[in-house]
């Protein structure tokens, strides 16, 4: 897929894992995740397993998942960035009278794209109706064995009571992630851009790294 239609944003397009700033072993922890969630991307073809990034508004989720989009593109794979918004409305434009598309139809080109990455989940109340598309969205990639990324500001137990159980699981499946950023906003603390190069080096550098095993995340929700 073209680069311009990824949906990526042009501040985005750039980054990496190399100029992810990383100086926490929280930051690291996330880091590691993400990283090593875009090194077995193929894997993730082949199980559907979903990542979840979550936190605190400014603390690198949107870095780290366009970093696994790059990393993929750059491999020859596509992907599309989108936020919930934008995808609700994508779907129900089909309603309108004169449409040349079906509801099913907008679903099927979200669900055929590679890697699927839905940012700003929770930002907007959330109605049955579209928590209902939404699962409908992750449980067709799930049965078609292709891997979701989702953004959110929500904790974890409000993530599970946004987008409902049954996507949740779909998430959870075939060794899935949940990786939280619980630190204070680049934005507010970092003059300037928030990437500080050489995160591999400051990463190895500690010495207490979390290893997580139990697939997803550590996080029980």
């Amino acid at each position: 897929m073209d680069f311009e239609r990824s949906g990526i944003p042009p501040r985005y397009t750039t980054r990496n894992f190399d100029n992810f700033r990383a100086t926490t072993d929280e930051q690291k922890k996330a880091w590691r995740m993400a990283k090593d969630y875009a090194e077995t991307i193929s894997e993730k073809m082949q199980s559907g397993a979903g990542l979840i990034l979550a936190g605190k508004p400014g603390t690198g989720k949107t870095h780290l998942a366009c970093a696994v989009a790059n990393h993929y593109m750059h491999k020859g794979g596509n992907a599309l960035f989108i936020t919930v918004t934008a995808m609700i409305r994508r779907i129900r434009e089909t309603y309108q009278k004169g449409s040349n598309k079906t509801e099913q139809q907008a679903i099927n080109e979200l669900r055929n794209v590679d890697l699927l990455i839905i940012d700003e989940i929770g930002v907007q109340k959330g109605s049955e109706s579209e928590e209902h598309l939404l699962f409908e969205v992750i449980n067709e990639r799930y049965n078609h064995f292709r891997p979701t990324i989702l953004i959110s500001n929500l904790n974890a137990q409000e993530i599970k009571k946004f987008i409902g159980e049954r996507a949740l699981d779909r998430m959870r499946e075939g060794g899935g992630k949940f990786v939280s950023f619980d630190w204070d906003s680049y934005r507010s603390n970092v003059a300037g851009d928030d990437q500080l190069p050489n995160a591999d080096q400051a990463l190895y550098q500690s010495s207490n790294v979390v290893h997580v095993n139990d697939g997803w995340g550590g996080k029980r929700i």
